[in-house]
């Protein structure tokens, strides 16, 4: 049991570790592409978009919730946690695992991963009927991979999937994420 404990948490982390490389890529390149061009980022659609994630709010002092066990230290000032009841679905879509991210002692990032193609297509038809469709990143020739992004004031969501890696969605807070990037470049 533990050695599958162990598997699990390293491809979370390795899957976790390509999310975030995808998501700053996406940001970066976006950020320009839609500067250069004029265009706006992609919007959520009117009413739409997430303060948080399952109740817990962009901001919330971990202190305030009891329901955390850690699964993971990123770095001095950011940690992972898993909630001891999370139900590991979202509509038909079965999950791998759901980690919450603390920076400073403050919720500002969800990472949900999950596995399979029939978990992508109900997770990305979830996505567009709640948020809109978002904006691809995707090559329409490339069956084996996708990309979409949201971006709203609040709120950030990366959603990627590949046959062979699985798939991943983030959400996080836009202003918290944008705080840290720039204490970090400091």
């Amino acid at each position: 049991m533990r050695k599958r404990q162990d598997k699990h948490g390293a491809k979370a982390c390795l899957r976790t570790f390509i999310i975030l490389i995808a998501f700053w890529s996406a940001t970066l390149t976006w950020g320009l592409v839609n500067a250069q061009s004029g265009r706006e980022s992609p919007e959520f659609k009117p009413g739409s978009e997430p303060d948080g994630f399952r109740g817990i709010k962009w901001g919330t002092d971990i202190t305030k919730l009891k329901d955390l066990t850690p699964v993971m230290t990123i770095d001095n000032f950011t940690k992972r946690y898993k909630r001891d009841r999370d139900s590991l679905r979202m509509g038909e879509v079965k999950l791998s695992y759901i980690h919450y991210e603390f920076w400073k002692g403050i919720f500002y990032l969800v990472d949900i991963g999950f596995e399979g193609a029939e978990n992508w297509n109900n997770l990305r038809s979830r996505m567009f009927a709640t948020f809109g469709k978002g904006q691809s990143q995707s090559e329409e020739e490339n069956q084996l991979s996708a990309r979409y992004r949201w971006a709203g004031e609040e709120t950030t969501i990366i959603m990627i999937y590949d046959t062979g890696m699985g798939g991943g969605l983030t959400i996080s807070s836009t202003e918290i994420t944008n705080q840290k990037a720039k204490e970090e470049k400091e």
